[in-house]
């Protein structure tokens, strides 16, 4: 839109400052029509959209704890990079590393064969003809998995985990696909700390060493419910925070990412629109955040495909649903 100089003048001077042709009024018109007063976006006025009354408002970081944790941008942009030179198939780089990703999956699958439902595991692998080749210390710790909302709540219980309770808006043909939760692992072993553990040939001189992870040191600090129609996916995470770290949830973001505060019913929410991201995969299409800071719980409603015919309106409504 055209801007105005406030210079001073008087007479026809000043009535030559001021005059803009009829046809920028015209489109300045038409813009505002077209975007729905998008010229207003953050005047805090009163939206409705998909059954649900919301404000959007300029983005500011929320609170996730009740001592100072907060939701918030990351400080630095996520930056596109270049991607390497891919290596030529028959070059000696290229097998060693498709070699190094067959031994890692064979090593993985072994531990998921060994150790029941329940059960992580720390692992390194080495080379018996290269001593000093390092892969570093890998983790064994699949997701909990359920298909029904029923097990998946009474295993939050057992292992007090954050839980997502079932929305109660759901657009047409959504359903339940799958409940999760997460592990991890309160402190990481080094390789030093492995030494000694359990061992397995992997074949053309790997090997593995591995240690099973103690019951207190596993934490499960997020759940998720998924829903699905066809392949378009809702994810809805519950992540309890760390009032200790700074900040206590961050939002990864890049130049072409828009955030912007969302308030429901006095509360507030951060939406995160990756629409216009073509580079940088960011995860999800769409989010919206919002927190219960007394139990320092973060809570996300998101969809990652790009196809979804899913408006932020809908989303909007998921999350005004689960606040009731």
């Amino acid at each position: 839109m055209r801007r105005l100089k406030t210079e001073a003048g008087t007479g026809r001077s000043r009535r030559r400052i001021l005059r803009i042709p009829v046809q920028g009024w015209v489109a300045a018109l038409l813009v505002m029509v077209l975007l729905g007063g998008g010229y207003t976006q953050y005047s805090g006025e009163l939206r409705q959209g998909a059954g649900a009354q919301y404000k959007v408002l300029p983005y500011k970081p929320l609170p996730a704890t009740t001592s100072g944790g907060m939701i918030e941008k990351t400080e630095e942009p996520l930056v596109y990079l270049l991607p390497e030179v891919p290596l030529s198939k028959d070059s000696k780089g290229y097998k060693e590393n498709k070699l190094n990703e067959m031994k890692r999956s064979k090593a993985y699958n072994i531990l998921e064969k060994l150790l029941p439902p329940g059960e992580y595991a720390s692992y390194v692998m080495s080379r018996t003809d290269q001593k000093d080749a390092s892969f570093g210390v890998s983790t064994y710790r699949p997701l909990l998995t359920f298909k029904d909302y029923a097990a998946y709540k009474t295993s939050v219980e057992k292992y007090n985990a954050p839980i997502v309770m079932q929305p109660g808006y759901m657009p047409e043909g959504y359903a339940l696909d799958q409940a999760n939760i997460n592990p991890s692992f309160l402190k990481h072993s080094d390789e030093k700390q492995l030494e000694g553990g359990s061992e397995k040939d992997l074949g053309d001189n790997f090997r593995m060493t591995w240690r099973v992870e103690k019951a207190e040191n596993i934490g499960y600090f997020t759940s998720s419910l998924v829903y699905k129609k066809g392949k378009v996916q809702v994810k809805i995470n519950a992540s309890r925070v760390d009032d200790k770290s700074k900040p206590a949830y961050s939002l990864p973001w890049n130049k072409n990412t828009k955030v912007e505060n969302i308030e429901i019913d006095g509360k507030q929410l951060i939406y995160v629109d990756n629409s216009s991201n073509k580079e940088i995969d960011m995860g999800s299409m769409y989010n919206l955040y919002w927190s219960d800071p007394e139990a320092q719980i973060v809570y996300s409603v998101g969809v990652r495909q790009k196809d979804s015919e899913l408006t932020k309106d809908e989303i909007i409504r998921i999350a005004a649903s689960m606040m009731n």
